[in-house]
């Protein structure tokens, strides 16, 4: 499916952004190769600046570009000469908000699969709006993640969810209908079976999962069901256990892993990484049920 990538206004972490080499201007970029189709990349409003100071070259910007500081609307300006055609600029009053907005031009433009940096933190109202527009791309038939560095947030539904081998951290569930049912967790510290949650008592915070929650299984993969209802999956890694598997994979990168370096002696981030210490979302399986 083809993946669209949103560099959204609020709180933001300067993570890797998997994009591919087109997007990259002649700058060094922090971002890394995104290893599959080129993926539709679009600033949001004061997300410019944030995609320019990565060297990321983004296809579309759009907003009424109230949260864009004064100081980068000469880099609007630029972008909107050098590129005409690819800046939406909207109205400060209307019913979507500008990443709503953003969505859909995605799905318009054949994009199933979403991608939000810059979505997490900041102002609350905004975070819960966000939140709920995974519900609404869920509806749409495509699949929405809220990424930062060290949280991922996505919406289940009706299907099987395998989360990433070797994936250790914190999973959380909660209901977004009044109940959903068929609950069956697997591979964690607190599993669950064909169990109903509602989203009145939040039983589903804080699981664990790690290398001894899923020993024995034969996907070597801890795993959520859900039957029926939506629900939201967070899943979550403390700041100490991102530099431990940084650490890791600089030690293997100066050794000459085949993984982590080019063959001009550079080291690259791992493929499948879209931040650190995070899983890429094509590293889920989902089986619809």
């Amino acid at each position: 499916m083809r993946r669209a990538i949103l560099m959204c206004a609020g709180e933001y972490e300067p993570i890797p952004i998997p994009v591919g080499q087109k997007h990259k201007s002649l700058r060094s970029a922090e971002a890394f190769e995104y290893y599959g189709e080129d993926p539709l990349v679009v600033a949001v409003d004061g997300g410019l600046p944030r995609l320019l100071a990565q060297g990321i070259i983004p296809d579309l910007v759009l907003g009424d570009f109230d949260s864009l500081e004064d100081k980068f609307r000469p880099d609007l300006d630029e972008f909107d000469a050098v590129h005409p055609g690819c800046v939406f600029r909207l109205p400060c009053e209307k019913d979507d908000t500008d990443t709503v907005y953003a969505a859909r031009l995605c799905l318009e433009r054949g994009c199933r699969e979403i991608l939000f940096y810059g979505a997490l933190g900041g102002r609350l109202d905004h975070t819960v709006a966000n939140l709920q527009t995974l519900s609404w791309l869920k509806e749409e038939g495509a699949e929405g993640y809220l990424i930062g560095k060290t949280t991922l947030a996505a919406v289940i539904g009706s299907e099987k969810v395998l989360l990433p081998a070797g994936y250790e951290g914190t999973f959380s569930l909660f209901a977004l209908d009044r109940e959903v049912t068929g609950v069956t967790l697997e591979g964690m510290k607190y599993p669950l079976s064909e169990a109903a949650v509602t989203n009145t008592f939040p039983v589903g915070v804080s699981n664990e999962v790690n290398a001894d929650t899923v020993r024995g299984r034969d996907s070597g993969r801890a795993s959520v069901t859900i039957r029926q209802g939506l629900a939201l999956m967070i899943l979550e890694k403390s700041e100490s256990e991102i530099i431990r598997r940084e650490k890791r994979r600089a030690a293997q990168n100066s050794t000459g892993n085949s993984n982590g370096t080019a063959e001009n002696g550079k080291s690259f981030p791992e493929p499948g990484t879209a931040a650190p210490g995070m899983p890429d979302p094509s590293e889920f399986d989902r089986i619809r049920l």
